[in-house]
């Protein structure tokens, strides 16, 4: 890394807290269901050159069914693992000593994340490390936290602060000698957009018709896939698929197209957009 920023920061304090979180409905993707999750909510206090501080925050589910497919063991452990993995990622950023913007602070503490995926595991006696994608998942709060901080401290969006005037390092000191000269403002808007699509997610156990549902909540909010794309006016479905039983993939789509085309046609719109998900269970996607 290079001498540094006026603007660089040092972390002060990092603290997380997992919040339970309790599905309206089960969902089911990559095989598994899930009624429940956590949370992780992260707070980071920075302090700048001239002695300013600042606190920022960011949230993430704990995501273990998707970040980590273990065959072997069960979602309740992979969840416990990568909260625990959680509070070490709070340590390396606790014992950071240095300045920097907040890529480089967290590029330099993330050189830390592979000895402590298989460190935390054979502390809790699982042969089994933290995959990479989990490893990320879990530090993404604290990252998202830091970045929120640091924005706060200068009184900018945080997305604005990416540029030369705030990086010490260009792309290629995290990527490789392609990003030369390059930095993540060119990536980024400076402006947010006005509105974006809302994404409606359609689990595996979703209910499409009314013949579907098994027990409808009493909250009077949708529940089947045609009631949802009437109240929420929906043009964008994700669909959870399974990813390695292509029969069941193929008929899933077909049937969601079915009750989208209908309700669709009936509210008078004439375009609609799908994303597959296959949970990593889908070694060709």
């Amino acid at each position: 890394m290079s001498q540094g920023k006026p603007t660089d920061v040092t972390v002060k304090e990092v603290k997380v807290s997992f919040e339970p979180v309790q599905y309206r409905t089960p969902l089911k993707f990559g095989g598994r269901v899930v009624s429940s999750s956590y949370l992780i909510n992260a707070d980071v206090t920075v302090e700048a050159r001239n002695g300013k501080h600042a606190t920022g925050h960011g949230s993430m589910p704990v995501g273990n069914v998707w970040a980590w497919p273990s065959t072997t063991l069960e979602p309740d452990q992979t969840e416990s693992l990568m909260k625990a993995f959680a509070e070490e990622v709070v340590e390396l950023f606790n014992s950071y000593p240095g300045y920097g913007h907040p890529l480089e602070i967290e590029f330099e503490v993330s050189s830390e994340y592979d000895h402590q995926a298989h460190r935390v595991p054979e502390g809790m006696g699982v042969h089994e490390t933290l995959p990479p994608l989990a490893q990320l998942v879990c530090a993404s709060p604290i990252d998202a936290a830091l970045h929120d901080a640091y924005g706060r401290m200068l009184k900018l969006n945080s997305f604005n602060t990416l540029s030369k005037e705030f990086c010490s390092s260009d792309l290629s000191e995290f990527l490789d000698e392609q990003f030369a000269g390059e930095y993540l403002d060119q990536y980024t808007l400076r402006e947010p957009v006005p509105s974006l699509p809302l994404y409606h997610l359609i689990g595996a156990l979703d209910p499409l018709t009314e013949a579907e549902v098994k027990d409808r909540p009493a909250d009077k909010l949708p529940v089947t896939l045609g009631e949802w794309i009437q109240a929420d006016s929906l043009t964008h479905l994700k669909i959870k698929l399974a990813g390695d039983q292509l029969d069941w993939d193929v008929d899933r789509v077909l049937a969601i197209e079915k009750v989208a085309a209908t309700v669709q046609a009936a509210r008078g719109c004439a375009a609609w957009y799908y994303s597959c998900d296959f949970n990593e269970k889908c070694a060709s996607a």
